[in-house]
């Protein structure tokens, strides 16, 4: 497979759509993210919020996002996708890194984030950036088969 040049830049209004197909497509998976099908991609599509997120582009098409959501105290809560093809292709850490240079530049102390712990990929790309495991939350996501999943927290101070 031949390298493809990865850009990130933040989110613009004609992102929308893209946004909320590619959520819909990883939560398709069942296993990345918390959310799960069905989504309806018109009403997330008007409702995305486009300050704090950031999008990976290759070769003019959307194939990641990160977001960071930005506390009042001080810390941002960060949530990414990677569309299936991509990744293992860098499109992960070109977004980590994008969004911790978003969070130093509005003056965030922390970055935190939660990951399934079967999501043994991320929380590689997470470490790999100085993010680390700072609990679990057991039992805390409920699926619609009626599992209940863990999720990891991990932080990074900035």
């Amino acid at each position: 497979m031949q390298p493809v040049a990865i850009s990130v830049r933040p989110a613009e209004e004609g992102d929308r759509r893209s946004l909320a197909e590619l959520m819909a497509a990883v939560a398709d998976e069942r296993d990345g993210i918390a959310a799960e099908p069905p989504i309806d991609v018109a009403e997330l599509a008007a409702i995305w919020k486009l300050d704090g997120t950031l999008v990976a582009l290759a070769e003019g098409v959307m194939v990641g996002q990160v977001r960071v959501d930005p506390s009042w105290m001080g810390f941002g809560e960060l949530g990414m996708m990677v569309a299936a093809g991509w990744r293992g292709r860098g499109v992960g850490s070109a977004l980590v890194a994008a969004a911790i240079d978003w969070a130093r530049a509005r003056g965030l102390h922390k970055l935190a984030l939660s990951v399934f712990p079967d999501n043994q990929a991320a929380i590689a790309l997470y470490r790999k950036f100085g993010f680390v495991v700072e609990g679990r939350l057991v039992h805390h996501v409920r699926r619609s088969n009626g599992e209940l999943w863990d999720l990891i927290e991990m932080g990074l101070r900035l």
